[in-house]
């Protein structure tokens, strides 16, 4: 599927249509919809319509009430992914969490708009910036560990596409110059970062690739860290989505 969707982020000249692909691979996901928002936008109702809505693929009401009744100041499951990072899963975080009247409120307003699962993460964005991912279904389904591997990796591989496309006047450039821009930065990686980034896309921690690879954590973890550094990535999931985009690794 991250093939597929990688060949079709080639052939795209602007951001909007890479955010088109990027909600057919969330279909091809099981999900309905997703959304890819710069939060420091979700608290400005005035920038909604001119650079959050193209790439708020959520009903745009719900967007907008997000945005006027300041939602990101209260919203359970954002909050959870700014503090932890992880992929988190509504229905088991509303397992989990004690929620505040507020934040119930928050959740049943949200059902009552078809977001009645989803998946959601953050990925960190340029100059500081955090951009909040949302997958979202109107019916309840189940997302395993390996459905949220993948639907991070997509939201990691469309960020970079979505990024360099916006900087690089595509309008000029032509379909695919900036996804070839990416894929042309090719680094040299060792035997040994390539294994660890390819047990990464397996979802696997730094003591489980040691224990598998005969090496201590601290060993792996510094592998990774020359892999993150070559490939200009900020973590070990975005060099090992990095690493499978330039070809480098197998997923």
């Amino acid at each position: 599927m991250l093939d597929r969707f990688m060949g079709t982020l080639a052939g795209c000249a602007t951001p909007e249509a890479a955010f088109g692909a990027f909600i057919s691979a969330s279909h091809e996901l099981g999900f309905n919809a997703c959304s890819y928002a710069d939060l420091s936008l979700l608290a400005q109702p005035e920038l909604y319509a001119e650079r959050l809505r193209p790439t708020f693929g959520l009903p745009v009401e719900w967007g907008l009430r997000y945005a006027r009744q300041s939602y990101h100041r209260l919203d359970p499951v954002l909050l959870a992914c700014r503090a932890s990072r992880a992929p988190l899963v509504w229905s088991k975080f509303k397992d989990l969490a004690p929620l505040r009247r507020p934040q119930r409120r928050f959740m049943e307003e949200a059902w009552e708009f078809g977001l009645r699962e989803g998946l959601s993460f953050t990925i960190g964005g340029g100059q500081g910036e955090l951009i909040a991912v949302t997958y979202v279904t109107d019916e309840a389904r189940a997302v395993s560990p390996a459905d949220a591997l993948t639907a991070r990796s997509a939201a990691t591989i469309f960020h970079l596409v979505h990024d360099q496309l916006q900087q690089a006047g595509t309008e000029s450039a032509g379909p695919g110059a900036a996804f070839s821009e990416v894929t042309e930065r090719r680094p040299v990686l060792s035997v040994r970062e390539q294994q660890c980034l390819e047990w990464v896309c397996r979802g696997k921690s730094s003591w489980v690739i040691a224990e598998i690879l005969g090496l201590r954590p601290k060993t792996v973890d510094h592998y990774l860290a020359n892999a993150s550094r070559k490939l200009e990535a900020s973590s070990r999931v975005a060099a090992a989505v990095r690493a499978v985009q330039l070809g480098l690794i197998q997923p």
